[in-house]
């Protein structure tokens, strides 16, 4: 189970271990695929042609956060 601060602090490492680019700018994390903002209770994923999906950070799996970031050439490290 992840907390607000510990999974922006995993998904910014493991973006970086891939060689995803991306930006962080206050609450949100954005790559050429999609962007997450961290709210207060939950974990927002946007992505361009698809409606927002609002997930409770307890549901979060962090494996397929990345695969839902990353570009469809590229993969985890």
């Amino acid at each position: 189970m992840y907390d607000k601060r510990m999974l922006k602090l995993l998904l910014c490492e493991r973006l970086a271990l891939a060689q995803v680019p991306f930006s962080r700018h206050g609450n949100q994390i954005r790559t050429a695929r999609a962007a997450v903002e961290f709210q207060e209770h939950a974990l927002v994923l946007l992505k361009t042609g698809k409606a927002e999906r609002h997930l409770p950070y307890h549901k979060v799996r962090l494996s397929q956060l990345l695969l839902n970031l990353q570009s469809q050439g590229e993969f985890s490290a």
